[in-house]
């Protein structure tokens, strides 16, 4: 027999603190494929031990009613009946006994496998006390059942009450203070049918009274009650003109005998359950709404690996080609469709992008996570398709994911064309910086802000352009512009933008802190002296810039003359060093 689940199913549940524990019937016993930490907790024992006992010959080696437990086991294989059982154990390596209740469903995959999620919970030492004294033996003593009651469930109620199934009278264990309003109407008719009707009529939410009354009806709650077990009702109360979720559990108790009645705040849970349907509603909505967009949809069950296509919006034969099956095990289907259409150097990061617990961990509640990669189309040629995945949540936990595909090159076509028009109205064409119109944008968008302590305003000219252009032609005059781009470049852009502002006029805009700019402003120095041009054989440039920290007051348009002004002293340095004076040059001619 083919196994129903994965053995990572258990990443899922790992984390819970609900003892949960899935199963499949294989050869007329229980097989487990997944534990929970809740379920180690409370067994003590490691995940390895857990797996290792329950997937063994013997699984009910520590439980003392092993025969009844294998009769249990039997019928539950063999029947839809929930699985509900008490049985005494010995738990951890110190063997302490412990008594456990379980109760199960049975689940189906669509394909008609069966599998089954059985939940545990550990009963108190004086309950079990009470769950397994002589049948025969009647209670005599009130205070006692009081106690028993109260130890059992009562503590995490607000009120509780159990009733006697002979004479269907409720005797109060446990009140709030707005039970204790009704107290005289109960007093005079202790019957359970008064009971719930006068506490619904005075309390109740008028669209939950009706469903809460029916639960005074013994015979309804007893019918319930063989159905699942424990009962449970939530609705809604007015307290201080505010709308307030409680709940009413029911259990059967002393062997049926009576039933406990235990109503708890239950608010915040609640709400916290109409969020996620919420954030889960808005998200299936959202892809609703997006769906047209997408080529195919699937849903995929989370805990089971289970896929199935809801949406195939191909329309061309050829391309419906991928969809020879539409519904299976997750990891399968995926296989098949990387091997059979992905491009092979992009298979190995479709594999790991797309695998379930690479998107359980990276997909957020209120995002969609997109994986981009090439597809090879029936026709072999290569396009651009995406994946995307959302995350759905259901109140239980249980993870489902969406995932969408559809083709995006006319996107990636649309977003280069945008780039190339971007690039065209803000790039330098010779020297591939910002020019000087995303400059000017630059200075007006940020001449009202505060200028941050660790900017630098860079203010550049190349020297002795005309001597090169006039000596070696314009190509070695464009060749030193390049090439001094190329210097700003590699030693300031990871630290900002470099612009070219005029022929041979440049500013750089950084962020430096102070630790740095002496080092970098050392290094930019050296990359301009040691430039080797093919056509030209040294690179000259006039260099100023300023501090935001020298003066906190300074606007970014003061930043900019005060580096031109620097930029220009070291120019006129240059040429009185050099002998070559343009301003007295161009006098005397």
């Amino acid at each position: 027999m083919e196994p129903l689940f994965s053995p990572d199913i258990h990443v899922f549940y790992e984390h819970t603190n609900i003892p949960l524990a899935v199963y499949y019937v294989e050869d007329g016993r229980f097989r487990a494929y997944l534990v929970s930490e809740g379920s180690c907790s409370m067994y003590e024992s490691s995940r390895e031990e857990m797996m290792q006992r329950l997937n063994s010959d013997d699984p009910f080696v520590n439980i003392v009613e092993k025969q009844e437990m294998t009769e249990v086991v039997r019928d539950f294989s063999d029947n839809d009946r929930p699985y509900n059982v008490v049985f005494h154990e010995y738990i951890g390596p110190d063997r302490k006994l412990k008594t456990i209740h379980g109760v199960g469903m049975h689940e189906y995959t669509r394909d008609g496998r069966r599998y089954s999620v059985i939940r545990y919970d550990e009963i108190s030492d004086s309950s079990r006390r009470m769950l397994f004294k002589d049948e025969e033996k009647e209670i005599s003593d009130r205070d006692k059942l009081y106690y028993e009651i109260d130890d059992a469930i009562a503590r995490s109620f607000t009120t509780v009450f159990y009733v006697d199934i002979v004479d269907l009278t409720v005797h109060l264990v446990r009140y709030s203070k707005f039970v204790d309003m009704i107290r005289d109407d109960i007093d005079d008719d202790p019957r359970l049918n008064n009971v719930i009707e006068t506490y619904a009529n005075r309390f109740v939410y008028r669209d939950d009274a009706k469903g809460l009354k029916k639960l005074g009806d013994s015979e309804y709650v007893m019918q319930e009650l063989r159905r699942t077990n424990p009962l449970y009702y939530t609705y809604r109360t007015i307290r201080e003109g505010r709308m307030v979720y409680y709940r009413l559990k029911i259990i059967p108790f002393d062997n049926g005998r009576k039933l406990i009645y235990g109503f708890e705040y239950f608010d915040s849970q609640m709400r916290e359950k109409i969020e996620r349907e919420s954030e889960r509603e808005t998200q299936m909505t959202l892809l609703a709404g997006l769906s047209c967009e997408f080529d195919m949809i699937w849903l995929v069950d989370a805990p089971i690996h289970h896929a199935r296509l809801i949406r195939n919006n191909i329309a061309d034969p050829a391309n419906a080609a991928m969809l020879t099956q539409t519904e299976g095990n997750y990891e399968t289907l995926l296989g098949t469709y990387i091997d059979k259409y992905v491009a092979a150097e992009d298979r190995e990061r479709v594999y790991l992008l797309s695998n379930i617990d690479h998107l359980i961990r990276n997909t957020k509640d209120d995002e969609i996570y997109h994986i981009n990669y090439y597809r090879i189309n029936p026709e072999g040629a290569r396009n651009y398709i995406q994946l995307s995945v959302a995350k759905v949540i259901d109140e239980m936990g249980v993870v489902r994911l969406v995932v969408g595909l559809r083709n995006i090159d006319s996107i990636i076509e649309e977003e280069r064309n945008r780039s190339m028009l971007y690039s065209m109205a803000h790039m330098d064409n010779m020297t591939n910086v910002n020019n000087r119109r995303t400059f000017d944008e630059y200075m007006d968008a940020n001449a009202a802000l505060t200028v941050s302590d660790d900017l630098v305003f860079f203010s550049f000219d190349l020297n002795e352009l005309k001597k090169a252009n006039d000596s070696h032609g314009h190509e070695a005059g464009d060749e030193l512009i390049i090439g001094a781009a190329e210097c700003m470049k590699d030693t300031l852009g990871r630290y900002g933008r470099i612009y070219r502002i005029g022929g041979d006029e440049f500013a750089a805009i950084v962020t430096l802190e102070d630790d740095k700019r002496v080092n970098v402003i050392k290094h930019l120095r050296e990359r301009f002296d040691n430039w080797k041009g093919r056509l030209y054989p040294k690179l000259s440039v006039s260099m100023g810039y300023v501090c935001a920290s020298e003066n906190p007051d300074m606007t970014i348009d003061e930043m900019r003359k005060e580096a031109d002004r620097r930029m220009y002293a070291h120019k006129s340095e240059f040429y009185s060093t050099e002998g070559n004076d343009r301003r007295r040059n161009h006098q005397n001619r």
